[in-house]
């Protein structure tokens, strides 16, 4: 008998109490492996990957009013200011980073250029970054991605995100907090005004939120692996100014007491994404289907509908984990050459699932099993494994299902899965 272990999912909670900024965030994620320091050496990496000296960043070991922390301080060298977008992206292109960090560092420098652009009625490449601000938001942009990377986060979810109030300085003046692009890159977000009247939550540290797809929630159910405080550089009057981070798994098993009720199934986020398609060959849409489903997509369908023009068309649909959207939607336009993917986010009830393999007259067959609370709630036998039994037995395909399901359930029951 062989049997495969529920899928766990490795979840970051972002925790702003004091508010969010990117060296926080560097910090928080840093302090989670303060002992080994392998996050340290890591980060040191990426910034050498992109042609900046790693010294231009110093990590202190710091204690923020009695809670333990690690402070990020970018000193930026005066050789090589970086003053456009494209200088940045120039730094990200053809460096040895991974392609996936390189592609979100690249999709999070390019989404602050176009809302600074926005904001002054300017366009991206018109965007000036001041040489300390560009150096610092690259490492912490850079640097965050390359950190949960490292670390194999799934999901990320955050909590009510403390803005801070009263008024900040940025090139263009006095502004009121939260400033002009923290505001539109927090859209969407449940956020807090205070409880200090000072920038709690800078540009930075909602740039990364956003292209974290943090998901706003409570901290969901997980078994926490590790905890991580990133110490900002202000003082405040009402607590300790630090991030904190936790870091855990969700599954069949995170959270469980070995004595206590087995909880009704885990939850997770998906994204689901969909387009109309009328103008291509169903040979194409079942192409792409296939395609879909080997890039990671949990589950992919076709529906039929009506439309414009009275042509019937189809509807092509997936869900898939907040981490893969972005390379499910690229191939759904390539491969249908749609004009438009429609995106929406679900918290959905997980069971537990795993499969065991049984003989039915002498032919190994997997049964898929599924269990919610106590008791398992499916129990189906592969199809193409049920095939090849019947065709060896002889005997009819529903039968050797049949056989299949109950030898399963007699497994089951033996490993104590089964009441």
């Amino acid at each position: 008998m062989t049997r495969q272990e529920p899928a766990s999912q490795r979840v970051l909670f972002i925790d702003p109490w004091s508010g969010v900024s990117g060296d926080m965030m560097l910090g928080a994620l840093l302090h989670m492996d303060d002992e080994n320091k392998r996050l340290e050496l890591r980060l040191r990496d990426s910034l050498a990957c992109i042609g900046l000296d790693p010294s231009v960043v110093e990590i202190v070991r710091a204690v923020e009013r009695g809670i333990s922390c690690v402070r990020v301080k970018v000193e930026p060298t005066a050789d090589a200011p970086l003053r456009h977008l494209s200088h940045m992206e120039g730094m990200l292109e053809g460096s040895e980073l991974s392609a996936g960090v390189r592609e979100r560092s690249r999709k999070a420098l390019r989404r602050l250029a176009e809302v600074e652009a926005g904001i002054h009625g300017s366009t991206i490449e018109e965007v000036h970054f001041h040489e300390v601000g560009a150096v610092d938001t690259l490492v912490d942009v850079v640097g965050t991605f390359t950190l949960v990377e490292a670390l194999g986060v799934d999901s990320v979810f955050v909590g009510p995100i403390q803005v801070g109030g009263g008024t900040v300085e940025i090139a263009h003046g006095r502004v009121g907090v939260p400033a002009p692009a923290t505001a539109e890159l927090l859209r969407g977000y449940p956020t807090v005004g205070g409880p200090e009247l000072r920038e709690l939550t800078t540009p930075t540290g909602a740039l990364l939120l956003r292209e974290l797809n943090a998901q706003p929630s409570a901290m969901p159910v997980m078994t926490v692996e590790a905890v991580g405080y990133g110490g900002g550089t202000m003082m405040l009057e009402g607590g300790p100014n630090v991030l904190r981070v936790l870091l855990g798994v969700r599954g069949a098993h995170s959270g469980r007491d070995s004595e206590g009720p087995a909880p009704l199934g885990t939850r997770d986020q998906v994204v689901q994404l969909e387009c109309n398609i009328d103008d291509v060959s169903p040979e194409i849409v079942g192409h792409a289907c296939g395609v879909l489903r080997a890039a990671g997509a949990l589950d992919v369908w076709v529906t039929g509908v009506h439309m414009k023009k009275d042509r019937p068309g189809m509807l092509v649909s997936l869900l898939c984990k907040p981490r893969k959207e972005e390379e499910l939607a690229n191939l759904l336009f390539h491969e249908t050459g749609t004009l438009g993917v429609r995106r929406a986010e679900w918290s959905r009830r997980v069971a537990e699932r795993g499969d065991v393999s049984v003989a039915v007259s002498g032919s190994p067959v997997r049964v898929k099993w599924g269990r919610f609370g106590e008791a398992i709630t499916s129990l189906a036998p592969e199809y193409e494994d049920a095939v090849v039994a019947a065709r060896h037995s002889g005997l009819p395909l529903k039968d050797v299902m049949e056989a299949a399901r109950a030898s399963a359930r007699e497994l089951l029951v033996s490993e104590d899965l089964l009441p």
